[in-house]
């Protein structure tokens, strides 16, 4: 009642008086989500599991290299990517390193010839995982399959490299209107890696 006749000394109708209070009390809602984002996201950036690996070192890069040349198949790997991907790797699983470790000492000590003979040796063994992961983050350029993963590589991701001469990687213009009615270039030579 107090509230009414204070709005009618404002010259507010009853209408009126009831838009500005629910003005004035969704404003106060906004700004209580607002702040409630703000204390969360602060909260979430303190926790240890989103602390920033550390880069690795010099040697440990050129290993992972020398690994992933073999589980992909291509011979020259962007050396910021493979950084990117070994501390994506680490974020995503806690015991990386240690299946890591485990598939590079199979690796040395057994010396598979190719990718498919490993694959076809490290079947059922837990080696197969972790090899599957860093072949994935290759060519996907992602290091899991969730709604919210963390893109390291688009552009550069292996699946669009094979193809790349003949077909556009998607979202990129290729040449201007009407390219597609082209024929594709001859497939006479086979691509190096």
């Amino acid at each position: 009642m107090k509230d009414e006749k204070q709005f009618s000394e404002q010259g507010l109708s009853k209408e009126g008086a009831a838009r500005r209070r629910l003005f004035n009390q969704s404003g106060g809602l906004v700004a209580s989500f607002a702040i409630g984002s703000m204390l969360t996201g602060q909260a979430i950036a303190a926790t240890p599991e989103s602390a920033a690996v550390s880069a690795p070192d010099q040697h440990t890069l050129n290993q992972f290299l020398k690994v992933s040349r073999l589980l992909t198949g291509h011979q020259t790997l962007d050396t910021t990517l493979g950084q990117r991907l070994w501390e994506a790797l680490h974020q995503h699983s806690a015991q990386f390193s240690d299946q890591y470790a485990a598939l590079s000492q199979w690796i040395d000590e057994h010396k598979p010839a190719d990718v498919e003979a490993l694959d076809q040796q490290l079947q059922g063994q837990p080696q197969h995982e972790v090899m599957m992961s860093i072949i994935r983050g290759w060519y996907l350029g992602v290091v899991d399959n969730s709604h919210h993963a963390q893109v390291l590589s688009y552009q550069n991701a292996l699946m669009y490299q094979v193809p790349r001469d003949g077909m556009v990687i998607p979202t990129y213009a290729h040449n201007g209107p009407d390219y597609w009615t082209a024929e594709p270039p001859p497939v006479d030579r086979l691509l190096t890696f």
